[in-house]
């Protein structure tokens, strides 16, 4: 009888220590309650599938940006751009190209119905160097605002001529004289043009001369008067020869230039000439005088 009344205290110790516990985890998820969800925070995204564009200087860069707008209600978002000093920069639909818009409107939690172009323009004068340029494009509505960083990478157009000054392909020389002609290089391209050399190829015993020998640099759309001294050898018959002009420059060449050049005998030789005819003709008159007495 002491045994059973043993087992029954030891069984009822046992559930008294298991029960409490037993109702603490039952009333567990009981305490755990879900509150309820918030409104989502209100938020604009930007989705900008080529954020760096590159164009020569002096022309346009174009960007698309796509928005994704998370909130409760319709809101008009304002559309700015900072740009570098001087640069332009406006926004149009993307199939709109006509048409500049300041602002969109965008309902909660949607994407845009189609891409944002952004255009921006680098100034034509002063032209920028060659590099990359950063534009921040922004969206603000109230207190709900975002921005994203856009790069225009300007490169350079290369372009250089080599013109006479008279416009003139032919020139006049004597043999054995300094003769003068003058060109011009001129630097079409978007960025300077540095250490250009003026050479020339012409007949065996000719000489040549640039002043200036050499450029170091020339700016864009500028250009400089070179003077050509030509000197065909003194032995050089009477006729019409052809002198190549060149200009090499490290980031550009012009195009190469023939120059007919007349050569005429130097006017010593051509008195030289009249008086051996005048000689001639009056030995001539004192013989023919002579026989006719006779």
């Amino acid at each position: 009888m002491k045994m059973v009344r043993l087992v029954s205290c030891f069984v009822l110790l046992c559930l008294l220590a298991i029960v409490p516990a037993s109702v603490v985890l039952a009333q567990e998820p009981a305490l755990i309650s879900e509150e309820p969800e918030g409104e989502p925070a209100e938020k604009i995204e930007f989705d900008v599938p080529y954020p760096s564009v590159e164009s020569i200087a002096g022309g346009n860069f174009e960007f698309e940006v796509e928005f994704r707008y998370t909130g409760v209600e319709d809101r008009d978002f304002e559309l700015n751009t900072i740009a570098p000093t001087g640069w332009e920069a406006y926004m149009t639909p993307k199939y709109e190209k006509e048409k500049k818009i300041k602002s969109i409107n965008i309902k909660p939690t949607t994407t845009f119905s189609e891409p944002i172009r952004v255009v921006v323009s680098a100034p034509f004068w002063p032209l920028p160097d060659p590099g990359e340029y950063e534009i921040t494009f922004e969206a603000t509505s109230g207190d709900i605002t975002n921005s994203t960083k856009l790069t225009a990478a300007v490169t350079a157009r290369y372009a250089m001529q080599l013109i006479p000054v008279t416009e003139r392909y032919n020139t006049k020389a004597t043999a054995g004289e300094d003769n003068s002609y003058q060109v011009e290089v001129v630097n079409a391209s978007t960025a300077p043009v540095d250490n250009i050399k003026l050479e020339a190829v012409n007949p065996d015993g000719w000489e040549i001369e640039f002043t200036p020998e050499k450029i170091e640099s020339l700016p864009a759309f500028d250009k400089q008067t070179v003077d050509v001294n030509i000197q065909p050898s003194s032995k050089t018959i009477a006729g019409d020869y052809l002198i190549n002009l060149s200009a090499r420059g490290e980031q550009a060449s012009a195009q190469e230039i023939d120059v007919r050049v007349t050569v005429e005998t130097p006017t010593i030789w051509g008195w030289v000439g009249i008086i051996i005819i005048v000689i001639v003709i009056a030995g001539l008159v004192v013989i023919f005088m002579r026989f006719s007495r006779r």
